[in-house]
């Protein structure tokens, strides 16, 4: 009796899952359906958030071969200027580097970096495409490690962070879309998602 009664409760528990999921994705794409896909997705006054994954660049020697890297920016429009809005924001990127030289030597980094950014953004009169190019600067650090068969030793360097950087976004909602850059920063390319704020 008690596991049927048990059984029964996860049934109904289930049912309640399955039925609060459907309603929610359904009035999601009703609200996305309502508002329509903006011609020029960054305007003065609205806020884009991206993520994204890629190959990383190991900063002022800080890495070697490959390395996997992440970053994560956001910018407003402040200034019109022409066809286009000038923006202001700010990024933080993570990196990893590890490489093996010859038999004796392994030395890993990690980095870290900080930075406001600026980009210029214009969308050729097309909807739901932005296109951009900008700077970044700041500061990094970096958790150096080292060994070869003697031992084994650490270092932490902090570095000047700079570069620059190119990128598009197409927006297939509103407020959501997917982005790729590429350039010199925390990346040397990263595809990832980008959400718009009004």
């Amino acid at each position: 009796m008690i596991v049927t009664n048990h059984l029964n409760n996860m049934i109904k528990n289930r049912k309640i899952v399955f039925l609060t999921s459907f309603l929610t994705f359904f009035t999601l794409s009703i609200v996305f359906a309502q508002k329509p896909i903006p011609v020029d997705p960054m305007s003065k006054g609205s806020w884009l958030l991206n993520f994204g994954f890629g190959p990383g660049v190991p900063v002022f020697g800080n890495g070697s071969g490959f390395g996997p890297a992440g970053k994560i920016a956001f910018e407003t429009g402040m200034w019109e200027l022409g066809p286009g809005v000038l923006t202001l924001g700010g990024e933080a990127g993570f990196s990893f580097f590890a490489h093996k030289f010859g038999e004796d030597w392994r030395e890993t980094w990690i980095n870290m970096m900080f930075g406001a950014r600026s980009a210029y953004h214009y969308g050729w009169q097309i909807r739901g495409l932005d296109t951009y190019g900008g700077i970044p600067l700041g500061i990094g650090f970096c958790a150096n490690s080292y060994d070869d068969k003697p031992g084994h030793d650490n270092a932490f360097p902090v570095y000047p962070y700079l570069g620059f950087f190119f990128g598009a976004s197409w927006f297939f909602t509103n407020n959501i879309g997917i982005n790729a850059e590429i350039g010199y920063n925390s990346t040397y390319a990263n595809i990832g998602m980008v959400f718009r704020i009004q």
